[in-house]
Order: structure tokens, then sequence, then C-alpha cells
């Protein structure tokens, strides 16, 4: 708790010293747009309405990068924000305070994890604010959504508790050839609230979301840090590193054991632009997964990476190389070391327009055991379509597969889990205030090797959500 506070502090100052030195340095209007009779005042502004999914009152991850048309996109790989699922409609630069409440339902069907055993009904409710910020210079989103969620399975009595999402992003220019990102995002959620299903190609250090655990009070946060230098007409060099901590607590009698993990990585890059809108280079990263009880994996990877921006709507990225990885683990105080060279890499792309976004990839690397195994090799491959189908109604689709296989005997013998999840949504924008979002989830998870929990673990979902939100113009 207290590495916590510390870290939050220090990125309260680094946030505020960097938006005191950008203010500084953003030139004054030469001349100032004229104002309307009647509209002198950013009160008088007309807030637009809420993207399709924002429902939570959390806005999309969507915001592109604070790059112009010489600079490419950062994969996620090297830090950067990756391909989000967000209409070009949903992506906007503006100074809003919003907020609101949301009111949910959900069901689940095997909660625990288990061949046999009762559903679950979790009503919830969630307040939310959120605040964003674009100038010449920065652009950050800090956003907090908090509430309760009241389960209706006497086993689960213990999960009736708070959950909170915590989100800052922020983009700085600290010169006319210097970027710098600096993210946080802080957790402890219990049951549908932390975030749906589905794996996604991550950057590395993020979490495993190829893995399905037993309901359970999940903790986790993660800092990312990245900066680029734009030191040549054609060239680009830049460096990254982020903390990742997962830990679990009111894990229900009968489930799963989970173990905590932290994960530390890092990386460095050059980029070279073959031609206007294609970047490739190279990259060397580092990678640290430290679990209970004893157990350490390290890696070394070095990769050819290459970007590729067609427009605003097409984005193209790939990564190849080798990596070394090194095992350490000490199960019932018995020590065990090994060590493999092989293979790292991934592609991802999206597609966007006004009314649909598109994005697929694939997958494989060195990532944590989400709570069920120690340390995987995690292949992954996922696919998320949305489409606004008329004003204010919109669909999504979601796929994924995931297969994670264990580095170390953990539990005592080898062991790895596959996860395949499908999913439909409807979303539905009333004016720009209320919402309502439904939607189905399925889930069929197989483990090898694992105790406690059982061999083929099936799980269907059902979701409502009402909302409630407003938006009030900030600044100029």
């Amino acid at each position: 708790m207290v590495m916590n506070m510390r870290r939050w502090v220090i990125l309260v100052w680094m946030m505020a010293g960097l938006q005191v030195l950008s203010a500084g340095q953003n030139p004054a209007p030469q001349n100032p747009p004229a104002q309307s009779p009647g509209n002198d005042s950013a009160g008088d502004r007309t807030a637009p309405a809420a993207p399709l999914s924002a429902i939570a009152g959390m806005q999309p991850e969507g915001g592109v990068e604070d790059s112009g048309s010489d600079t490419p996109q950062i994969p996620s790989l090297l830090g950067g924000k990756g391909i989000s699922s967000a209409f070009l409609s949903e992506i906007g630069r503006s100074n809003y305070l919003r907020g609101g409440v949301s009111v949910g339902a959900a069901y689940d069907d095997n909660p625990l994890l288990l061949s046999s055993g009762g559903g679950n009904t979790g009503v919830s409710i969630f307040p939310n604010l959120s605040i964003e910020q674009s100038t010449s210079r920065t652009r950050w989103t800090l956003g907090y959504v908090g509430g309760v969620t009241i389960n209706d399975n006497k086993m689960l009595k213990s999960q009736n508790q708070g959950s909170h999402n915590f989100n800052f992003d922020s983009q700085y220019r600290l010169s006319s050839h210097v970027n710098l990102r600096v993210a946080e995002k802080f957790s402890m959620v219990t049951g549908f609230f932390d975030g749906g299903n589905g794996a996604g190609v991550i950057g590395s250090g993020g979490p495993n979301a190829s893995l399905l655990t037993p309901l359970a009070t999940q903790r986790s946060s993660l800092t990312t840090v990245g900066t680029s230098y734009h030191f040549a007409l054609n060239d680009l060099i830049g460096a990254s590193g982020s903390f990742y901590d997962l830990h679990f607590t009111n894990v229900p009698t009968g489930a799963q054991q989970l173990t905590d993990s932290q994960t530390a990585s890092g990386s460095a890059f050059w980029l070279h632009r073959i031609f206007r809108g294609d970047w490739g280079g190279v990259s060397y990263g580092f990678q640290r997964i430290t679990f209970n009880p004893n157990g350490e994996t390290r890696t070394h990877n070095f990769l050819v990476v290459n970007t590729l921006s067609l427009s605003k709507r097409v984005t193209l990225t790939g990564f190849i190389g080798p990596q070394y990885v090194e095992n350490r683990f000490a199960p019932g105080g018995t020590p065990f070391q090994s060590s493999d060279l092989s293979i790292a890499g991934g592609a991802e792309g999206g597609w966007a327009d006004q009314r649909t976004s598109v994005s697929t990839g694939y997958s494989r690397s060195i990532s944590d055991g989400g709570g069920v195994l120690g340390s995987v090799r995690l292949q992954a491959v996922h696919a998320n379509f949305r489409r606004e189908l008329v004003p204010g109604w919109a669909a999504a689709v979601t796929a994924s597969h995931g297969t994670s296989e264990s580095l170390t005997p953990f539990q005592g013998s080898s062991s790895s889990a596959r996860l395949t999840s499908a999913g439909i949504s409807v979303e539905r924008n009333v004016g720009k205030s209320i919402g309502l979002r439904m939607g189905y989830t399925h889930d069929f998870q197989q483990q090898i090797g694992l105790t406690g929990l059982a061999a083929d673990a099936h799980r269907n979902r059902f979701f409502a959500t009402l909302s409630y939100q407003w938006a009030k113009p900030l600044g100029m």
C-alpha cells in the first residue's frame, strides 16, 4: 500500500509539473476566433453526445496518439496505446468534465468455474466522474468509477463489497521532437465489473486476458511510462517501461486458490521511415515475472518491428524475433531451473470509419498466469467488430482464443489452459444523457494438470446496464 501511495504521488506531481511546463510553452493565439453574439462563454456550448461505448462512464481508450503525419503511431508493444475499437466519430479533442451513474444487472451460470454449482445474479450501481483536457502540447484524461455489487448466491455473500476503477492517461509534447506518455490504471473489482472477456494483442507487461478465474476480489495496477525522440527526418528512437501488480482476496471456499504476481518490463526501440506511413525498425525488451511461491521468469527479446498507417482509418503493426527465457522456481523448497530459446511474434490490424470499426490480431509471447498459473507461454488471437446500425444504436461482436502453457511445474505438475470466448452486445444512446447496453458472452475453458478446477469449465453471462451521463465544457 505504501508503494502504491508513493507511485500515485509521483504521478500527480509529474502531471502537475508537465502541465505547467507545457502551458508556458503554448503560444497565445495571434488572431482569436470571433465569438458569436450570445455564445461568448464556455457554458453556452453544447456538449457532444457521449460515445456509444461509454456506458460505464469511462471514455473509450481509442483516442489517437498525439502525433502528426510525420511520426508513426507507437505500437502497444513499445509503450503506445495500440489499436482501438472506437469509431472515428467517437474520437475528438475537447475539454470536458463528465459524470453520471450506471445501474446494471448480470447473471453468471458458473461463477466458481466448477463442474456443478449454482448460478449468481449480481446487481450493481456505479457512479462515475472523469475529466479530459487537450492543448497544443498536452492531452490527458482522468476518470474514476466506483460502486457496489450485491450477489444473490449465498456462497458469494462475502463478495458484496465495493469496486473501484481509476484510470489516468496523458501525452505530452515536451518539444517539437520529444513526446512523453504517462499512464496508470488501478482497479479493485469483483465479478462482472472487471471488464468482459477476450484476449487481445497487448504490450509487454500487460495482464493475461486468456484465463478465467473463479469469482474473487481482484486488485491490480498497471503503470506505463514511455518516451520517443524524433531525432531525424526519417528516424525515431524511444524507450518505455511498465509495472503490473496483481492480487487476489476473498476466494470462495472450494474454488481454486489463486496466486499473486508482479510483472516489470522495459523496452528500447529504433524506427526508420521506409516510406510515408510505413515505419520499420528493431527493439530490445526485458521482462521479469515473479509469483508465489518463490517463482520467477525472466525474458530477453530482440524483435523486428513494423507499423503501417495508411490513413486515420487503417493501422497495421507486426513484430517477430528470438526470445530467451529463464525460469526459477522452488516448489516445496526444491529448486527448479530451466531456460529456453524460442520465437516471439505477433500482428495486429485495425480499420475504422464514422460508423464501423474492425480490429484483429495474433500474438505469441511470455505472460503472467492470471492467478491460475505461474508464468506461461501465451498464444492468443482475437477479433472485434462494432457497427452503428442507425443513429443512436450500435452492435458489437467479439471472439477470441488463447492458449496458456505453464513454463514452471506450478502446483506440482505441468499444466495449461485454453480459453475460447465469444460475445455480442447492443448499445443504445437516447439523446446526450441516457444509455442502455445489453449483451451475452459464452466462455469455454479447458484445463490440463490443474487441481481444484473442473477439467472443462463453461460459463454463460447475460448483462444489462442503464446509465445517465452529463458533460460540462471546460475552459476556452
